[in-house]
């Protein structure tokens, strides 16, 4: 309902006398004209009294924005503020609407929040402030798809390119030369149209033996925030559980993590509880506080904590009153271990891919394959499916994840497979996947012990190949096991084909991965170990590592590795010690690394070097090295930040051989709004911001304004980010309009924000009559009537004006008035300027 125009007018003068006389029962209205009836803002009992104000909206205490605010005589009769979903929004209240559905009014469209229990609407009328008191368990992620910003149309080519040049100096000891140019590049072009983007992803490289340019993504795709995911048209990758991946052309439908705050991605426990007054929850590992929240009363969830390793949760509940509830939660993880109703799916139908090179990324032979996979995390547990369907090869698995508390975490999948082939044959069979992982102490624990069987038969269908008549697993077959029809002599010939076709095929693989932390050093090792159907050896492997600090920063490091092979009658190992030394030159921090390894195939080999970062665009390293074969080098490089692109530089000397090499980056992006940019940022998502003709801004760290007053900052998609500017390169007559922007883009998304500004001319005067007494007060006005301030009681004029004025005229409060000319002052001049006044 519409109020009156004397209704706000009223209302600040009410807020006037109710701050200062508190909850009046009785008001004397006599020095009011006009009305004898007290105003509802100072009635008592009175919660929201109508009219019109201009509140600074509050979420839990945070300031969220300035509003204007209606509140009608149903409101005020109801004792219940109810808002629009539009108001809502603008005022940065974000809230699940299931809890609220019930508050929803539909015959007038807006939303009584207060109605719901445990959420309160509280008005100050004296600081004009509006806090929302909303549970946190009510309240979305701060990245809601509400929030998304898909920016705006534009196309972006991100490039990353390499060369280097050899000059042989003599006869290589070797009898090979190899002088010619080698040169690597990747490029990434995008086209954002809408919510839409064409992208691609394509390298090239030259070398000796020719030229190459291959992609592995060629799509058009767009998020759907419905689905928490994206829908992708194109050459893509698929991305399952439980099958190993591989390229195809087609369409998919699949979830994106990234869609859901940063919190929330990776596993922890959804943790739950019930605050009887506001309460600070503050969750810790190993010592280690990975989160902390002031939560107000009402029931909370907490399922946005970061993703934790192994090791015992300990939440800590500390109310208003200081009382503290302490409860551990024992947590183990594993890779495919999803959190409480979190989700991962891929659907996709189209045709597997099986090269990069880009004249072949539509091409394929093999027939029409229809993908599926759900992850899907429960309560208790995590359930894993897939499956693969094609007209001669099927596939299915089921996997689980279960959380056992102080005995880790355990999970266990399951594969079965059916491939034909073209010469008739069919092999079937199954894959059983084990993993196991625990905590033992807060330092140690075992972060994945594996142990995975392949029957003969099993194919994955990456690998499945339907013409491989006489390859088997891509070797060579001789025909002598077959007629001339194809078929199998005897069964003697049968048994030599299949042990031919498997041997040499995965049986089953053991993994072990242990860390130990300690105070200021850390020890890690791994252990594998492969077999294989039919007579061949065993393949194993381990490392081992550790790293600790000393001193002053001192970083010492030791390695080792150990390899065998099935088809090597030699083992394979290599060991390393390194010491890294920080140093102070010229007041810049230098670090100085070296090196001591040792290999079977190079012997011992020593390597030292220098490196330091000078500023924030240069740094440069140099390095030598030497070995027991008498392999000596040296080299220097040099790395340099332009504005528009990203430059490094190498040099290396050995004994025949000096090697020249190099690296650029960056990226070139053209809207319709700036034109085109060439920026060294490179990062997948971007805000190109611009302050109009204004260089040398910065804005979150970024590089300065060009001449025309743009720049680019990088962004991560979905999550949420301030971009502030830099007040302190603001020219001193730029008035800004805006300081800040709250965005959440989403991924490859090329937001645009503009700050404005008005060129202020700026004037600070002390102004004296025609005697030259300083005049005590007064107010200024220009030739064309407007404002330019009012003169304090020194004498003082600060004048800051759109435009540079002609002349000002003096009022002052005894009716005289004197004037003086101003096309002789100096804008933006901070020293005081003497004026006399006649």
């Amino acid at each position: 309902m519409k109020t009156t125009l004397k209704q706000p007018a009223l209302s600040l003068l009410a807020l006037s006398v109710y701050s200062s006389l508190g909850y009046a029962t009785e008001i004397n209205t006599a020095f009011m004209q006009g009305t004898t009836e007290v105003p509802s803002v100072l009635k008592e009992g009175v919660k929201y009294p109508a009219g019109q104000y201009y509140v600074d909206v509050m979420l839990n205490g945070a300031r969220t924005g300035r509003m204007p605010l209606t509140v009608s005589p149903e409101d005020e009769k109801s004792g219940q503020l109810c808002l629009s979903p539009e108001w809502l929004q603008n005022a940065g209240i974000f809230f699940l609407s299931e809890p609220y559905e019930q508050t929803f009014d539909k015959v007038r469209g807006c939303y009584a929040l207060g109605r719901k229990e445990s959420t309160r609407l509280n008005m100050d009328m004296g600081a004009q402030t509006l806090d929302f008191v909303i549970p946190q368990a009510w309240m979305p992620e701060k990245n809601d798809a509400a929030r998304w910003d898909y920016g705006i149309n534009g196309l972006r080519l991100k490039y990353n390119g390499n060369f280097n040049k050899n000059i042989q100096s003599g006869g290589s000891r070797y009898g090979y030369n190899d002088d010619s140019l080698n040169a690597y590049g990747n490029f990434n072009a995008s086209l954002n149209l809408g919510r839409w983007i064409l992208s691609s992803d394509m390298t090239g490289s030259r070398n000796a033996w020719g030229s190459e340019f291959t992609t592995n993504n060629l799509t058009l795709s767009t998020a759907i925030s419905q689905i928490k995911g994206d829908l992708l048209l194109g050459r893509s990758q698929t991305r399952t559980e439980l099958f190993s991946d591989f390229g195809f052309y087609g369409a998919a439908v699949r979830s994106n993590s990234n869609m859901r705050s940063w919190q929330t991605r990776g596993y922890a426990p959804v943790i739950t509880g019930v605050a009887s007054s506001t309460s600070r929850i503050t969750v810790s590992q190993g010592g280690y506080t990975i989160y902390s929240r002031v939560v107000p009363p009402g029931p909370w969830k907490l399922d946005d904590i970061s993703s934790t390793s192994n090791g015992n949760l300990v939440v800590t509940v500390e109310d208003n009153g200081g009382h503290k509830t302490v409860t551990e939660y024992p947590v183990a993880t594993l890779p495919s271990l999803l959190r409480p109703g979190d989700y991962q799916y891929n659907v996709a139908v189209g045709q597997r891919n099986d090269t990069n090179r880009l004249e072949d990324a539509f091409s394929s032979g093999n027939g029409t394959f229809a993908l599926a996979s759900f992850d899907w995390g429960l309560p208790t547990t995590t359930l894993n499916m897939a499956t693969i369907l094609h007209n001669r090869y099927q596939a299915a698995g089921l996997g689980l994840t279960q959380p056992l508390g102080e005995w880790g975490a355990f999970s266990a999948a399951v594969n079965g497979s059916r491939a034909q082939y073209d010469d008739g044959s069919q092999r079937q069979g199954v894959s059983a996947t084990v993993k196991y992982a625990k905590s033992f102490t807060n330092n140690t624990d075992i972060q994945l012990l594996t142990y995975r069987y392949q029957s003969p038969g099993y194919t994955e269908f990456a690998n499945w190949q339907p013409d491989e008549r006489y390859r088997c697993n891509g070797y060579g077959f001789d025909d002598q096991y077959r007629d001339e029809n194809g078929q199998y002599r005897d069964e003697q010939y049968r048994y030599r084909y299949n042990y031919t076709c498997f041997t040499g095929r995965e049986k089953a693989r053991y993994e072990a991965r242990m860390n130990h932390r300690m105070d200021n050093a850390y020890l890690s090792g791994s252990f594998w170990q492969q077999t294989y159907w039919g007579d061949q050896r065993d393949a194993f492997g381990a490392s081992l590592s550790a790293s600790t600090t000393v001193m002053d920063g001192i970083s010492v490091y030791l390695s080792g590795n150990w390899s065998r092979s099935a088809w090597s009658t030699q083992d394979d190992y290599s060991g390393s010690l390194g010491v890294s030394i920080p140093f102070t030159l010229g007041g810049v921090r230098h670090y100085s690394s070296n090196t001591v390894g040792y290999s079977r195939y190079n012997g011992t080999s020593f390597n030292t070097s220098t490196s330091a970062t000078l500023s924030n665009r240069l740094n440069y390293s140099v390095n030598a090295g030497t070995d027991e074969r008498s392999n000596s080098n040296a080299g220097a490089s040099v790395s340099y930040a332009f504005d528009r692109i990203q430059t490094n530089m190498a040099v290396s000397q050995s004994r025949e051989t000096t090697t020249l090499s190099g690296n650029l980056s960056g990226s070139a992006i053209a809207t319709a709004q700036t034109g085109l940019l060439l920026t060294k940022e490179s990062s997948d998502t971007v805000a190109v911001l611009r302050i109009k003709d204004t260089p040398g801004v910065t804005f979150n760290g970024s590089l300065p304004t060009n001449s025309s007053g743009n720049t680019v900052v990088y962004l991560t998609g979905y999550n949420p980010t301030t971009i502030s500017i830099n007040p302190e390169n603001v020219p001193d007559g730029a008035e800004l309009l805006n300081t800040s922007y709250d965005v959440v883009p989403t991924e490859r998304a090329i937001i645009y924000r503009e700050f404005g500004f008005q060129n202020v001319q700026r004037y600070i005067l002390r102004v004296r009559d025609a005697q030259g007494n300083i005049l005590t007060g007064g107010s200024a006005v220009t030739e064309q009537g407007l404002d330019a301030g009012f003169i304090t009681s020194n004498g003082v004029l600060l004048m800051n004006l759109l435009a540079a004025p002609q002349k000002i005229t003096i009022s002052q409060s005894n009716g005289r008035q004197c004037s003086f000319a101003a096309t002789g002052l100096k804008a933006d001049v901070r020293s005081v300027q003497e004026i006399r006044c006649e």
